[in-house]
């Protein structure tokens, strides 16, 4: 990769952003941080708007060219960190089951927790409606909970979601872990496999670096020290 590409990084502590957050740092990037608000609506401001007109976060300025979306954000990360690849090369098998993970947590994992924390989005503002939809998407991530162990059984003694190496999958897992342990969620089923990823994840320094800068911005804890939320 070119070093002398100038990046800004917009981003909202805790969103989804933190995993691209994390993939910039691992991965060894000159960049620099942009908050945009999702507490003041700053992502639905005119200037924010005209970057990203979904209004979403994360986006990353590459050159002044904007890209959004998560997956694909942090696949330009593993594919040009100057510390080293964060994805396997393409016409790898691990390339497409990085992509199947990425797939699964942004369109199933994100879409579930979501539609619990905010039922409105799906259901309008209807109290019936959304205690509806909060109720099924708790039954949906309890089934999604158990796709995530199942994949990671599969390999016991790979550290790593890919196997050996950490990847921006890694980081990706970890955001998702910290959302499902999250108050607003009435019930999650036990996940030994996923806590113990999440738990690697956070012993990185990177990591370390990283949620200790989105913590200046908005309080939140990382719960990993203590026991397990089931």
């Amino acid at each position: 990769m070119d070093q002398s590409q100038d990046i800004v990084f917009y981003y909202f502590p805790r969103a989804c952003s933190l995993a691209v957050h994390i993939g910039l740092e691992e991965g060894g990037f000159a960049y620099s941080r942009q908050l945009v608000d999702l507490r003041t609506r700053q992502n639905r401001d005119s200037g924010y708007l005209s970057l990203n007109p979904a209004g979403a976060i994360p986006a990353l300025a590459i050159d002044g060219q904007i890209l959004t979306e998560t997956q694909a954000i942090l696949t330009f990360i593993g594919d040009n960190a100057p510390a080293g690849r964060l994805l396997p090369d393409c016409g790898l098998a691990e390339r497409y089951r990085a992509h199947q993970w990425m797939n699964f947590l942004s369109s199933s994992v994100h879409a579930y927790i979501r539609s619990i924390f905010r039922p409105s989005a799906y259901a309008g503002h209807d109290a019936a409606a959304e205690e509806a939809v909060r109720k099924q998407g708790t039954l949906n991530l309890a089934k999604a909970v158990a796709v995530v162990e199942q994949r990671l059984g599969d390999s016991p003694q790979a550290p790593w979601a890919l196997g050996e190496d950490f990847s921006v999958v890694d980081g990706y897992l970890f955001l998702m872990y910290l959302w499902t342990a999250d108050d607003r969620i009435p019930a999650v089923p036990d996940r030994p496999q996923w806590r113990r990823l999440a738990t690697q994840v956070w012993q990185r320094p990177a990591v370390r670096k990283v949620v200790a800068v989105e913590q200046q911005d908005r309080d939140f804890e990382i719960p990993l020290d203590g026991p397990p939320k089931g």
